[in-house]
């Protein structure tokens, strides 16, 4: 009987901390303010990073960023509290599909890497970002 109290009690606990950090706001989601932004995050992350053309979600939530030398594509995307940072190669990309007009759904050879669907402002944006990203698709092998 007393095992039953003490996971009762801890599920009450866990979720009694849940709600409380809920109610104080300490833990917002992650947001990108703008393209310097991202930049910077990028550069953080792999100093040396020289951002070239790059675009920024609608919501804030991702963001793509050619390195002006054409080596990679900067990749961040908002997760939780946090941002997953993705640097682009050939080969790394599954496919990345235009869905609903302006958004792309973008999925990665990278099996900890959920899919990701980036909305953008246009649907022009998506098409020619969804078209750069698909250049770094795996070669196909016959």
């Amino acid at each position: 009987m007393s095992l039953i109290y003490l996971l009762v009690g801890s599920v009450l606990g866990v979720s009694a901390m849940v709600l409380v950090n809920a109610w104080l706001g300490i833990s917002q989601p992650s947001r990108l303010t703008d393209l310097e932004d991202a930049a910077r995050r990028l550069d953080a992350d792999r100093v040396g990073f020289d951002p070239g053309e790059g675009v920024l979600a609608v919501d804030g939530e991702a963001a793509l960023i050619a390195e002006r030398s054409g080596d990679c594509i900067g990749l961040l995307v908002a997760r939780g509290s946090d941002l997953v940072i993705r640097y682009l190669v050939p080969g790394s990309v599954r496919d990345a599909t235009v869905d609903e007009g302006n958004s792309i759904r973008l999925r990665l050879n990278d099996f900890v890497f959920a899919p990701a669907r980036l909305r953008f402002h246009t649907a022009d944006e998506a098409s020619l970002w969804a078209e750069r990203l698909c250049v770094l698709q795996p070669a196909v092998r016959s």
